[in-house]
């Protein structure tokens, strides 16, 4: 056949342009050459208006119908919605190569009103058919059919909507076949058969893409690209109404399945005709053949984007049962059938995507295997992220909605906080420019659902500048900028390989930097530094005297920024949580049990970390002197200090600034040694005489404090609970002076 299709219409033609749109996508196997009516009517002058050659004979005379057939000799002719008996002249020329559509699941209500009888009747079902013209009225052999079901409230009008939607699925289709001599009429004239390799070998192949999704970002003018390029947009809800209101043709879903959508949108595009021709493996002959004889039409391209159940969480005063009808049902099942049938089916699922799909179809005609596979990879990382933010999130969103919950381990109150399976999603901000060594690649992750409060690398935000943070200049930042939440009022710390080298609390930034600095200026040099008030121009100036690597801050003022920009690859970081009385994660009280992780020996150790609040009122007084207020202003900063140095730690204060560490010694005593000598190094002897220390173990033996009391350190700070503590407190009140037991250590190795 050369694809020649003539189409007879009465009315509006809604099932011609259905025609007309498969005929331009390349999906009939042939064009339309001629519409044909027996009245005047809106299909035939918009068929004019298309450039197509129109007849208009009134009554639908046979003899003059077959002359006008004859001129234009077609393959085919389709009856979309005529409203004439075909005369003989006709059936015989054309004998096997009529196609009718009729609103009802014929041979039950045929006739001119078969909408009003099947709703008269109180029919539950009815539907469309697509059937051979005979000389039968409504009774030639059928070709498609599929049912419509008839809902609570149906009238005709909404009725025929939906069957009119069926019929322009079904009967383009069947066009196709006709065209393509992929039906023929078995003996006795009264079924239809279906040739499949013919039907599968020969019938065009609709290019059809299915989009449904969240975010809108760029999606009408993707629509716009794929519309371009020949595919028919198979779309649901918003996404429908978003692509149509850019002017573009949409199908909807409902229309591919013949059933609407249900359960307040829940049941959408759960259906067979919605996943056969997602999951059709079209290198297979046999899934291929399956799906002509179901008459379903494959997806070359799915483009769906999940409902946004993380920033659902987020937003404020949102209830329970709001939250669970943000988890995406339909969606995650889309894209795991796309992305799995990947040797078939491109999955997008991202807008970022939109540009290189695009791009590939354009230049290469389909989306190559290569590019397939890596958006497939995508699809399924996207939707294993999703599922485990959703079970982090849930547990303790059941328990505040009042769910009585088991005690089963990884539950809100239950004994063991930890579950069977721990799946941890982290959202990608930046490959480093290699890792702790050059020879190691590295990349920066965030933790999908952490909040500001955090850390300050939460945000995905870029330093206000500065060279890129490398992967050393991350972890000692983030190590200053916990222990700065860890100070009161104006106050800054200046870290070095993550362990606090100057660290001071003072009236101003100004003195508490210079204070800071003076505790240990040599290790500064290069050091991260991390300040709890906006920077000034004051702070700035005194920053800038000397290399640094980051400073963190809650904000640089105009001046301070000026002044910094000399320092070209000085990274500048935004941490508004520094902020004096924000607080932060150091202040916390309910520290999440999987906040911390680490690796050891192929194992990944999980645990909160080490981030509630030391409350100094509970702590005992274990010596005959009590320390005096200075004394005690020093050992609550000292013991504040010491959580984040590494272990064994020893840290030494004096009047409000630190000026000796001992950290990261196999012995506590070491670790003393250490501070002691780093003091005498720096300020001389006359600063350890009334200093405080704090140690982030207990004292196992006398020796650690024997050190630091030899060198006039008046005031200590420990934990306590050494098999030795008696002898330890001994030593300190045979000296005069004071010790204070927290009950808490704070190791950190």
């Amino acid at each position: 056949m050369s694809g020649r299709i003539a189409v007879g219409v009465s009315g509006a033609g809604s099932n011609l342009r259905a025609l007309h749109a498969a005929a331009a996508r390349d999906e009939l196997g042939g064009v339309i050459v001629l519409v044909f009516a027996d009245r005047a009517c809106p299909a035939l002058d918009w068929a004019s208006e298309q450039g197509i050659d129109t007849a208009l004979l009134p009554g639908g005379d046979d003899v003059a119908l077959g002359e006008t057939l004859g001129g234009a000799s077609p393959d085919a002719i389709v009856l979309a919605g005529y409203m004439r008996i075909v005369g003989p002249r006709v059936l015989t020329n054309y004998a096997g190569r009529i196609l009718n559509t009729h609103p009802s699941l014929l041979p039950a209500f045929p006739g001119a009103h078969a909408v009003r009888d099947a709703l008269a009747h109180g029919a539950a079902v009815t539907g469309a058919t697509v059937h051979l013209v005979d000389a039968t009225i409504d009774g030639g052999p059928i070709v498609a059919q599929e049912a419509v079901p008839i809902l609570a409230g149906d009238d005709e009008a909404t009725l025929h909507e939906r069957i009119r939607a069926v019929e322009h699925r079904i009967l383009p289709r069947a066009t196709a076949l006709l065209v393509a001599g992929a039906l023929s009429v078995g003996p006795g004239g009264r079924r239809v058969s279906l040739d499949l390799e013919r039907a599968e070998t020969t019938v065009p192949i609709p290019r059809r893409a299915l989009l449904s999704v969240s975010d809108k970002t760029g999606l009408a003018d993707f629509g716009r690209g794929l519309v371009a390029l020949a595919f028919e947009l198979v779309s649901t809800g918003g996404t429908a109404r978003a692509l149509r209101d850019a002017g573009l043709p949409v199908t909807d879903v409902a229309a591919v399945t013949g059933f609407p959508e249900m359960l307040d949108g829940r049941i959408k595009t759960l259906h067979p005709r919605v996943h056969a021709g997602l999951l059709v493996d079209r290198r297979l002959a046999d899934h291929r053949r399956q799906l002509v004889a179901a008459a379903i039409a494959p997806f070359e391209l799915v483009v769906v984007n999940l409902y946004p159940f993380a920033a659902a969480a987020e937003r404020p005063g949102i209830s329970f049962d709001e939250l669970i009808e943000e988890i995406d049902i339909g969606g995650p099942s889309m894209v795991r059938a796309a992305a799995k049938n990947h040797a078939s089916v491109a999955i997008v699922s991202s807008a970022a995507r939109y540009e290189s799909v695009l791009a590939a179809l354009a230049e290469e005609g389909s989306v190559p295997a290569g590019l397939r596979a890596a958006l497939a990879v995508e699809a399924f990382r996207q939707t294993a992220a999703y599922d485990a933010r959703i079970a982090a999130e849930l547990p303790g969103r059941m328990a505040t909605a009042g769910v009585v919950l088991p005690d089963e381990a990884g539950l809100p109150g239950a004994a063991d906080p930890y579950p069977a399976t721990l799946t941890i999603a982290l959202d990608k901000v930046e490959t480093l420019r290699y890792g702790e060594n050059p020879h190691q690649p590295a990349a920066r992750y965030r933790r999908a659902g952490a909040g500001s409060t955090d850390g300050p690398f939460v945000s995905t935000a870029a330093a206000l500048q500065g060279k890129q943070l490398s992967y050393n200049n991350v972890l000692d930042a983030s190590a200053a900028a916990a222990l700065a939440r860890q100070l009161d009022g104006p106050a800054c710390v200046i870290v070095k390989h993550t362990n606090p080298c100057g660290a001071a609390e003072r009236e101003t930034l100004a003195e508490a930097w210079a204070a800071a600095l003076a505790g240990d200026p040599v290790s500064a040099f290069g050091g991260v530094v991390a300040l709890t008030c906006e920077v000034d121009r004051v702070t700035a100036e005194g920053l800038a005297s000397i290399f640094l690597e980051v400073v963190v801050a809650p904000g640089f003022d105009a001046e301070a920024r000026a002044i910094l920009a000399v320092k070209a690859n000085l990274r500048l970081v935004v941490d508004p949580t520094l902020a004096v009385g924000v607080g932060g994660p150091g202040i916390s009280t309910s520290p999440d049990p999987t906040g911390s992780i680490r690796t050891a020996g192929g194992a990944f150790l999980v645990t909160a970390p080490d981030t509630t609040a030391d409350d100094p009122s509970t702590w005992i007084l274990a010596t005959a002197r009590p320390p005096s207020d200075a004394e005690r202003r020093d050992l609550e900063l000292a013991w504040r200090l010491v959580r984040g140095a590494t272990s064994n730690a020893i840290v030494l204060v004096r009047d409000g600034r630190l000026i000796g560490l001992g950290s990261g010694q196999t012995s506590r005593v070491d670790a003393a040694r250490q501070a002691v000598e780093k003091a005498l190094a720096i300020s001389g002897e006359a600063v350890l005489r009334g200093a405080a220390c704090a140690s982030d173990a207990f004292y196992p033996f006398p020796d650690g404090v024997d050190v630091c009391l030899a060198a006039g350190v008046s005031a200590f700070v420990q934990p306590g609970g050494s098999m030795r503590d008696d002898d330890v407190i001994g030593a300190a009140d045979r000296a005069g002076a004071t010790m204070l037991l927290t009950g808490v250590r704070h190791f950190r190795h």
